[in-house]
């Protein structure tokens, strides 16, 4: 079907009926929506809409079966849902509607009339659900990944930009943990940037609710998880994928799981995952950009992890004890401040398995140098070990890290408009190709 999508009614607010899919016909096919991600646990496509009879937008819908055996573990889109019902906050995603198709699933009033998107290829004994939400063209991948956003170019830009965003990246994970609700997956590819700075926290697929609403539904999900026997699973990163001209790379990242998910424990704070992730996904803004083919004259880029995931668990395992210390249990009160101590390390399920050899940690300092600013550069560092620590509840919490100096500053605006020339070009400097492949 040529012209592009063809604009549709998405749902009418606070009306809890069937489906109305009077303005599907039989032309309408999978060329209504172009694809931008697709993975074993979902696909993510875009399509343009109108929402509740207003102007025609482009809107982001993501499609996962609710079939368990087709579903992939743990990711739970029954589950997703039910959380983001509960979430209404301006950096966290902004839920409109969902759908499942020949069921009617209605939540409160978060919700409104349910719709269905069928795909030309489904077959009619599947069932899928759908999440349509508001589409943005930008992810901080897209940020890290330009060769123009690093600070010996412009200093105060930059640490104006990362300040901004980090500030609201803590700000949505803050508003979530204060509602017993952990993501357990953050990276650069789940946190969309607007033109203009604005921060959207996405994909709650594997997110944990320990609230006791989240604790009651468990036998309503496809993966019911209990405290005591949670996934460790979480946090896996996804499947990078660029083009270089012509030739199609694959780059597997998982760098942002916490070592207590390692060594296989199924009894765990979800919330010191996240922010564990974080003090990871902050170490990137300032971590070495490098070609995505070294043997290409290709100006593409993208930015390196902290810690390298690319030879399995132990191997991030490593990576991570490299420059924090080989994890172990301290001995004495001097040990005890060290960054390796982690008092309880023996107690994990798989910590005696392997024995890795025991090294002080080279520290992030000469990690990340010479990529660190001048100005605010220590108390960069400082932020990041408050997140990277050993033992979970030694972990700094994202609302008391919002009060960090490195953040602190008279001019912290909630968005970026005063800017919104200069990330455009920063958002325009790399020249991928990519497709975000999810785990």
């Amino acid at each position: 079907m040529g012209g592009g999508p063809k604009e549709r009614s998405v749902c009418q607010p606070f009306m809890f009926s069937a489906p109305d899919l009077s303005d599907l016909d039989s032309e309408d096919s999978a060329e209504d929506f172009e694809i931008i991600a697709e993975g074993l646990a979902s696909t993510v496509s875009k399509t343009l809409a109108s929402i509740d009879g207003g102007e025609p937008q482009i809107l982001a819908v993501k499609t996962s079966t609710t079939i368990k055996k087709w579903a992939k573990e743990p990711h739970d889109i029954i589950k997703e849902c039910r959380v983001l019902k509960r979430l209404s906050h301006q950096n966290a995603r902004n839920f409109l509607c969902s759908g499942r198709v020949y069921y009617v699933l209605s939540f409160f009033f978060f919700l409104s009339q349910i719709i269905a998107v069928y795909d030309t290829g489904l077959d009619v004994a599947q069932a899928t659900m759908n999440i349509w939400m508001p589409f943005v063209p930008h992810s901080l991948t897209d940020l890290l990944n330009s060769p123009a956003f690093v600070p010996r170019l412009d200093s105060a830009k930059f640490l104006f930009l990362t300040r901004s965003i980090i500030t609201q990246i803590l700000s949505a994970i803050d508003y979530l943990h204060t509602r017993s609700i952990a993501h357990r997956d953050i990276k650069p590819a789940n946190i969309l940037l607007t033109h203009s700075g604005r921060v959207t926290l996405i994909d709650f697929g594997i997110a944990w609710d320990g609230s006791e609403e989240g604790l009651s539904h468990p036998q309503d999900d496809l993966w019911p998880e209990v405290a005591g026997r949670m996934y460790f699973e979480v946090s896996t990163g996804y499947v990078f994928r660029f083009k270089v001209f012509g030739e199609i790379n694959t780059l597997a990242r998982s760098p942002y799981r916490a070592p207590e998910l390692l060594f296989g424990t199924r009894s765990y704070d979800p919330c010191a995952v996240d922010l564990w992730s974080i003090g990871t996904l902050f170490a990137e803004f300032f971590t070495e950009l490098v070609p995505l083919s070294p043997s290409s004259l290709s100006c593409a880029h993208y930015r390196e992890s902290l810690f390298d995931a690319s030879r399995g668990e132990i191997g991030l395992l490593w990576s991570i004890f490299k420059v924090l210390g080989t994890a172990r249990e301290p001995s004495n009160e001097a040990e005890a401040d060290t960054t390796w101590a982690w008092p309880g390390f023996n107690d994990l399920p798989d910590a005696q398995k392997v024995e890795f050899t025991k090294v002080d940690g080279t520290g992030l300092d000469e990690r990340l140098f010479p990529n660190l600013p001048f100005e605010r550069g220590s108390s960069a560092i400082d932020l990041m070990h408050s997140f990277l620590r050993y033992p979970p509840d030694h972990r700094l919490k994202a609302r008391d890290a919002l009060n960090h100096v490195f953040l602190s500053s008279e001019s912290m605006p909630a968005d970026l408009d005063a800017t919104e020339g200069a990330l455009r070009e920063l958002l325009g400097t790399n020249s991928v190709s990519e497709s975000k492949v999810k785990g």
